[in-house]
C-alpha cells in the first residue's frame, strides 16, 4: 500500500477478545446503558418544560448507542474458532437482551420521551400525516436541530408504545415484559441450535456418483459403523453441490430430508414463540403480531400485504405450471436412459439436480464449467473494481505489514478475527476527495463453528462523535464458498456471484452510509429499504458485459467468451416462476402464522404440517410423506 491511501484516520478495531474480555465488555454495556437512563431522568423535570428538551431526553441514550454499536461483540458467536468465545458470546447477547428489555421498559423515561414528542408538536404533526417520512422542515418546526433526531424520538415513542409502556396496568405491562424477555431467549436458542448443529449424512462413493472427485476426496472418512462412507455436512458447499450433482435419487432424498429435519428442537420454541407474539399483540389491543408489525412499515396492513401475495401467486402460476411441467419431461427422459422407474412425480430432492440438466440442455450452461472463471480472488478483485468505477470507492487490500503498521497494538493478528480473512481499507477515489470510508472484511470459506449461510454483518456502525469527527464503520461479509483443493483455488458458480455481489452491496450500503447517529447506520437503517441496494446491484451480474468483466480462468487468465457470458445473461429467468413461489410459500406462511383468525386457531395450527402443505401446493413439488415416508 503506498501513496494517499497508506494511513486510515481511524484503526481497524480490534478482533482480540477472549471470553473474558466479552464478559466485562457486555457488563460494561449494562453499566452505560443504565447510567445513560439513569442521565435522563436527573436532568428532567416533567413540572419543569424548559429541562423537556432533546439534548436532555434523547441525547444520553443515543451517545450510549454510539459508543455501543463501536464494535458488535455478538459477531464472535458466528465465526469464532474458539468454541469458549463462541458460547461466552451467546450466553452474554442473551443477558444483554434481558437488561435491554428491561431497561426499555422503564417508565419514568417513557414519560419523559412522551412529553418531549408531544411538547415539541411532532406529534400533532405526524398525527396530521402518520404516511409522510420525517423530513427536514417537519423537524424544524418541531423545534430539532434535523429529521434525524426528530426520527429518534419517534422511533423511541413509538417502540416504547409496541413495547407495552402504554398499558394501563402494572400487571398488564409486566406480562408484556414477562413476553418480552422469553421471545429474545427462544430466538437465541433457536439460533444456536442452527450455530452448533453438526448434522450430516453418510454416503458410499458409489452413492455419490456424479460429484466431482476433487470435492469428494475433501470429504471426510467414516470409521465404526460408517466404516467405507464419507461424510456431507449441511454447509452450503457440500449440501447445496451434493443436490445439484448427486445422480442416485434415494441419496439426494435421504439429504434432503435430514436437512429439512435438522435441529427438531427448534419445533416447539417456534410454536411457543408465535403464541407469545400473539398475546403481546392481543394486550396491545392488535388483533395479531402482523397487524402490529406491519403499521409501521410501507403497507401498513396485512390485507396489503396479503393482496400483493395473492397477486403474485396468481400471475406466477401459469409459468410455473410449464416450468414444472417441463422439469417433469426431463426426469422422465433420465429415468427412462438410466431404466430407472418414473412415478410421474417430481420431489423437492429432484430440483436442483434437474434444474441443471435443463440449464445445460437450454443455455448449454454447465456450473462446473462456468466456475472455472471465477477463482474466488479474481472474481473479488474485479467486483471491487466494478465498484469502484460505479460509486467512485478505491478498494486497498491490506497485507500483514500493512495492518502491523495501522493495528493499535501492532500485531496484525489482532485486528483480524480469523487467518483466512482478508481486509480492505476503503476510501472515496480523487473524484470524491479521497476522504476514508472503512473497512471491508470478506471471510470466504466454511470452518467449524461458523455460520453457515451468505450475509453482511456490520462489525461498527458509522456516526458522528460529541466533538464532531466522524467515527468509521467496519463491515464483514461471511460466506461459505468451496474451499479450494490440491489441485484447484476456490471456484464460485454464477449463483455464488449472484449471493458475492448482494452481500457486497449490503456491505457498500454500509461504507458510504453518513449518519448522525449509529442506529440509522447503513443496514440499521428503516428495513423496508435494506434490501434495495443489494437488490438493485445484483443487476450487473446478469448484464453479459460486466459478467465477462469480471472473469478469469483459473489455468488460463483468459476472461470467458462473449457467447458464455450471453448465454449466463439469458439464463436470467430460468425457471423463476418456480423459485419465486417457493419464495412466497414462505411469505404466506409467515403472514399465517402472525395474522390468525383467531387465537384458538393458532393454538391448534399444525406448524409443520401447515408449511409443508403451502410449499408443496404453490409449486407442485412433493415432499416424502407423499409416497408414505414421514417427513
Amino acid at each position: 500500500m503506498t501513496g494517499m491511501y497508506d494511513n486510515p484516520p481511524q484503526p481497524p478495531g480490534l478482533r482480540n477478545h477472549t471470553p473474558e474480555s466479552v464478559t466485562a465488555a457486555f457488563e460494561a454495556w449494562a453499566d452505560k446503558h443504565r447510567a445513560a437512563l439513569d442521565a435522563i431522568v436527573a436532568d428532567v423535570n416533567l413540572s419543569d418544560p424548559q429541562t423537556v428538551t432533546f439534548e436532555n431526553v434523547m441525547r444520553p441514550q443515543l451517545e450510549f448507542e454510539n459508543q455501543k454499536f463501536s464494535h458488535n461483540l455478538r459477531f464472535y458467536q458466528h465465526v469464532s474458532e474458539n468454541s469458549d468465545l463462541r458460547e461466552t458470546t451467546r450466553k452474554m447477547a442473551k443477558w444483554y437482551d434481558n437488561i435491554w428489555t428491561d431497561m426499555n421498559m422503564r417508565g419514568d423515561v417513557f414519560r419523559a420521551r412522551e412529553v418531549l414528542y408531544h411538547k415539541s408538536g411532532l406529534a400533532a404533526s405526524r398525527k396530521q400525516n402518520s404516511a409522510r417520512y420525517i423530513t427536514e422542515d417537519i423537524a424544524k418546526n418541531a423545534g430539532f436541530e434535523d429529521a434525524e433526531s426528530a426520527i429518534a424520538l419517534e422511533e423511541e415513542w413509538k417502540e416504547a408504545i409496541r413495547l407495552g409502556l402504554g398499558l394501563p396496568s402494572k400487571p398488564q405491562r409486566d406480562r408484556f415484559n414477562q413476553i418480552q424477555k422469553r421471545v429474545e431467549a427462544i430466538k437465541s436458542e433457536f439460533k444456536n441450535h442452527h450455530a452448533s448443529d453438526k448434522g450430516c449424512n453418510w454416503f458410499t462413493p458409489a452413492e455419490l456418483d456424479g460429484m466431482d472427485n476433487d470435492i469428494i476426496d475433501q470429504l471426510a472418512k467414516g470409521t465404526g459403523e460408517n466404516e467405507g462412507r464419507l461424510k456431507v455436512t449441511f454447509d452450503p458447499s457440500h449440501y447445496d453441490i451434493f443436490l445439484r450433482d448427486v445422480k442416485n435419487s434415494e441419496a439426494r432424498k435421504r439429504m434432503w430430508t435430514a436437512m429439512e429435519n435438522k435441529c427438531p428442537e427448534n419445533v416447539p420454541l417456534f410454536k411457543e414463540a408465535m403464541l407469545l407474539r400473539d398475546e403481546a399483540a392481543r394486550l396491545l389491543g392488535y388483533p395479531d403480531h402482523a397487524t402490529l408489525r406491519i403499521e409501521s412499515r410501507m403497507a401498513k396492513t396485512p390485507r396489503a400485504v396479503n393482496n400483493l401475495l395473492n397477486d403474485l401467486r396468481t400471475r406466477l402460476a401459469p409459468l410455473a405450471t410449464k416450468e414444472l411441467n417441463q422439469l417433469l419431461q426431463t426426469k422422465k427422459k433420465d429415468c427412462e436412459t438410466r431404466n430407472l422407474p418414473f412415478d410421474g412425480s417430481f420431489y423437492h430432492w429432484d430440483w436442483a439436480f434437474y434444474a441443471s440438466q435443463i440449464s445445460k440442455q437450454e443455455h448449454d450452461l454447465d456450473n462446473k464449467k462456468v466456475a472455472e472463471y471465477f477463482p474466488i480472488d479474481s472474481a473479488i478483485t474485479g467486483m471491487l473494481r466494478l465498484f469502484g468505477v460505479l460509486f467512485g470507492i478505491v478498494f486497498v487490500r491490506l497485507t500483514a505489514e500493512d495492518l502491523e503498521r495501522i493495528s493499535p497494538t501492532g500485531v496484525a493478528d489482532d485486528v483480524m478475527y480469523h487467518r483466512d480473512t482478508i481486509m480492505f481499507s476503503v476510501w472515496n477515489d480523487e473524484s470524491e476527495g479521497n476522504d476514508f470510508l472503512g473497512y471491508l472484511y470478506i471471510d470466504a470459506h466454511p470452518r467449524e463453528g461458523k455460520y453457515r449461510h451468505v450475509a453482511n454483518f456490520p462489525l461498527e456502525l458509522g456516526h458522528q462523535r460529541t466533538d464532531g469527527t466522524r467515527f468509521y464503520p467496519s463491515t464483514a461479509i461471511v460466506c461459505n464458498f468451496p474451499a479450494p483443493t490440491k489441485d484447484k483455488p476456490s471456484l464460485l458458480d454464477h449463483e455464488h456471484i449472484v449471493d458475492l455481489f448482494h452481500e457486497l452491496g449490503h456491505g457498500i450500503h454500509s461504507l458510504v452510509s453518513r449518519t448522525r447517529f449509529s442506529r440509522h447506520h447503513g443496514t440499521a437503517g428503516k428495513r423496508d429499504f435494506v434490501e434495495a441496494p443489494s437488490q438493485m446491484l445484483e443487476h450487473w451480474t446478469w448484464r453479459a458485459e460486466y459478467i465477462k468483466r469480471i472473469s478469469k480462468h483459473y489455468l488460463t487468465g483468459e476472461q470467458m467468451s462473449d457467447d458464455m457470458a450471453e448465454r449466463i445473461a439469458a439464463s436470467r429467468h430460468f425457471l423463476q416462476a418456480l423459485r419465486n413461489l417457493w419464495q412466497l410459500s414462505s411469505a404466506i406462511f409467515d403472514m399465517e402464522v402472525h395474522s390468525p383468525k383467531s387465537r384458538a386457531a393458532l393454538e391448534n395450527m399444525d406448524f409443520t404440517k401447515r408449511y409443508n402443505e403451502l410449499r408443496n401446493e404453490l409449486t407442485g413439488m412433493k415432499g416424502p410423506e407423499a409416497i408414505g415416508e414421514p417427513m
